[in-house]
């Protein structure tokens, strides 16, 4: 049956115990299937007439229903983006998380750990975020009516911050950096018994299980088969562990034939993980002092590099890369991806278009290579980085003008 395993020292714990991380050595817990479950879930899926992420619901850590919490979140486009497909010189399939409930792809997480926590009996939820997270779960928790209570970077953008505020969690700014509002949050649960839903791999095993439906997304997208290469934004890196389980999955049940390999991408003034990979060490050290416009991956991993160090291992196993991108780069993606596609991203979500540009230029990647760049958080969040100085102004009914500043 299902289980816990550690990654870290390889112990099995029953899968109702409701760990959160390895009581022997505190190692990063992994909810583990055996295949003649897989199989049968499997079966019960493609049966299945749920939409989302709960189509997959025997596929995920929940045994009883009635604490599932969802606001209809998955089912993400996955867009035949040919315009950008024509300026990067690479077959590109664009998977737009933005259209999550939250603008986000948090939403598949959040809803899937805070199921299971409520499944494990919590009263308080409590989350470290950047934004994203701290917004998706104030939303989730808003609808299950349970108390949240957040902490996020003094830098975080006003932007997100009201998206927290609004749906009524309580919440702080902590001096420092997204690892200092870890360390208080992850103090606090333990303090208070709270339920850390911080979407990190070390505080909570069941947000992984939320990520990989991402995974399955995108395959059934492409008629069951996976692209060559999977982009994704890194903080932690969550998400590409949680992806690449999934792929990992359907690969195991025979589903796929074959499996992609995975692109971690972070923006140079925050790189922990690309440091580490670029320097052939299976370990990753915390970066000292975070220097980004892409606050959504500005992680330091101080306090807890295992995760990054996890991420990496996971990249290495996919044959993948990690590679950092500048902010320059990816602020000219945000333009790019906006003026070929329609679709506005943060510019963290936005280093996936940078990275697949960066790495078709240096022929790591092939023309006839098929790439899935995950964007994974709107624009709207980060508006501040665009630059509205510059409009001009005109007197109202003058056309002339109009034409002018406009060249029609």
């Amino acid at each position: 049956m299902r289980c816990l395993r550690c990654t870290a020292c390889d112990r099995v714990h029953q899968f109702d115990s409701g760990l959160y991380s390895c009581p022997f050595c505190s190692g990063i817990l992994e909810v583990r299937y055996p295949h003649d479950y897989l199989v049968q879930a499997w079966k019960q899926t493609v049966e299945s007439t749920r939409t989302g992420v709960w189509k997959y619901l025997t596929l995920l850590p929940i045994d009883n229903h009635e604490h599932i919490v969802t606001l209809s979140e998955g089912d993400t486009p996955l867009i035949k983006a040919s315009a950008l497909s024509s300026e990067l010189g690479v077959k590109t399939f664009v998977k737009d998380e933005t259209r999550n409930p939250t603008a986000s792809f948090k939403d598949r997480p959040n809803s899937v750990a805070l199921s299971r926590a409520l499944e494990l009996g919590a009263k308080t939820v409590a989350v470290a975020s950047s934004g994203n997270a701290a917004g998706s779960l104030s939303a989730y928790a808003a609808k299950a009516k349970v108390p949240c209570v957040v902490a996020v970077p003094e830098d975080t953008p006003d932007s997100k911050l009201g998206q927290i505020v609004v749906f009524g969690s309580r919440v702080v700014k902590v001096r420092g950096t997204y690892s200092d509002a870890f360390t208080l949050i992850k103090e606090a649960c333990k303090t208070h018994g709270w339920h850390n839903l911080t979407s990190v791999a070390s505080a909570n095993p069941y947000q992984l299980e939320g990520d990989k439906t991402a995974a399955y997304e995108i395959c059934q997208q492409l008629s069951w088969k996976a692209p060559n290469w999977v982009a994704i934004p890194l903080g932690a890196g969550p998400l590409l562990v949680g992806a690449w389980k999934g792929f990992k999955e359907l690969h195991e049940l025979g589903v796929i034939g074959a499996l992609p390999k995975m692109i971690g991408v972070q923006a140079e003034g925050c790189s922990p993980i690309v440091r580490a990979f670029k320097n052939g060490s299976s370990a990753v050290s915390p970066w000292q002092k975070p220097d980004t416009v892409a606050h959504s991956i500005a992680d330091p991993l101080n306090g807890y590099p295992d995760d990054g160090s996890l991420t990496l291992k996971n990249i290495r196993e996919s044959h993948g890369i990690a590679e950092s991108v500048t902010d320059e780069e990816m602020l000219e993606s945000v333009r790019l991806l906006a003026g070929t596609e329609g679709l506005f991203a943060e510019p963290s979500a936005a280093a996936t278009i940078a990275v697949i540009k960066k790495l078709k230029s240096s022929g790591r990647i092939d023309s006839d290579d098929t790439v899935v760049p995950v964007v994974t958080g709107t624009g709207l969040k980060s508006i501040a980085t665009v630059n509205v100085q510059n409009v001009p102004q005109v007197e109202a009914g003058d056309i002339q003008s109009l034409a002018k500043i406009t060249h029609t």
